[in-house]
């Protein structure tokens, strides 16, 4: 059964950050740091490759495409609409500034390594610098008893790394935005906070396939941005929105940028699925089968929107075939 929230002009303080409490302890001197474990260009993204003839969106170094899209099962096929259903009435882009998401892209972990490309400030819920990260080094962060450990050096229960559009490197993938470290008894979370048009280039890419019809990942575009901007009204923790795994959406950072991803976001910036004025959880799924056994039949199967965009069919109805009696609405802030 699809779940809805009340659908409300975004203001920044509905959606604003929860701190945790710092000891604010004295900086101290630190160990050295470790190299990154990353074989990429430090200061520049991963490279995307040529997809339809234009230069990728991020770089222009030649990378091996992702494998053909797999077709829709039978089942999948076999209820496809054989008339096109009626499209959604549509809604232009928003223009205003997208709110942050925030997602949880380390849980529960032993250490972790970060790092960044050019010198950044690390800094605790306060704003004061507790170190500084090297360009092109990493650090291991681990946790004891509700403190951050910097290399082995106690600092903060919390930890943020804000640096000037670049990325952070988290784990084994490069973030854009800002990357928040937490305590949580002996083990450190990571929460990446981004602009949710960003995050959703990420997740459509994680999602689906990068080359699949342009109407189809329009659609996920707008089933991704419904279902982030409904956890971001119940957030999933005092710390994050949502995961970055398959219990939520797929969200890997950089690596699954394409420059079709970011067209089918840019194209339906700020459209959202709305039902009496509420935002809807869009759940969807790989095939009709999964949506049928797992969601009663309701949401969207990606291989039968596949399926629809191969035919022609535009973004507004395929959305219509997998959620009836929904419209579209602009995301607005204030």
């Amino acid at each position: 059964m699809l779940i809805s929230f009340a659908m409300a002009t975004i203001a920044s303080a509905g959606l604003g950050f929860w701190f945790l409490r710092s000891l604010s302890p004295t900086p101290v001197a630190l160990s050295e740091p470790v190299p990154l474990p990353a074989p990429t260009q430090l200061g520049r993204p991963l490279p995307r490759p040529l997809l339809d003839g234009r230069d990728p969106l991020l770089a222009t170094v030649p990378h091996k495409a992702p494998p053909p899209a797999a077709p829709a099962s039978a089942h999948a096929k076999a209820i496809l609409p054989t008339v096109p259903p009626p499209a959604l009435q549509a809604v232009p882009p928003s223009q205003v500034p997208a709110p942050q998401v925030r997602v949880a892209i380390a849980r529960d972990q032993s250490q972790l390594t970060v790092g960044i490309a050019v010198a950044t400030a690390v800094t605790n819920d306060q704003q004061q610098v507790m170190t500084q990260l090297a360009p092109s080094q990493g650090a291991i962060v681990a946790a004891r008893d509700g403190l951050l450990l910097w290399n082995g050096q106690p600092l903060a229960p919390s930890l943020w790394i804000r640096p000037r559009n670049q990325l952070t490197f988290v784990g084994d993938k490069w973030y854009r935005g800002v990357v928040r470290l937490i305590a949580q008894g002996n083990t450190v979370t990571a929460v990446n906070q981004v602009d949710l048009e960003q995050y959703l280039v990420s997740v459509v890419g994680a999602e689906v396939y990068p080359d699949w019809p342009m109407e189809t990942l329009k659609a996920q575009a707008i089933a991704a941005r419904s279902y982030a901007l409904a956890q971001m009204f119940q957030p999933a923790s005092p710390f994050f929105d949502l995961g970055n795994d398959q219990r939520w959406q797929v969200y890997r950072g950089i690596e699954t940028e394409w420059n079709t991803t970011q067209a089918a976001v840019q194209a339906t910036r700020g459209l959202v699925l709305t039902k009496s004025g509420r935002v809807v959880i869009s759940m969807y799924a790989a095939t009709d089968d999964i949506v049928r056994d797992v969601f009663g039949g309701r949401g969207m199967s990606q291989t039968g929107a596949y399926e629809l965009g191969k035919r022609g069919y535009n973004y507004l109805q395929i959305l219509a075939a997998y959620y009836p009696g929904v419209g579209l609405s602009q995301i607005q802030t204030q």
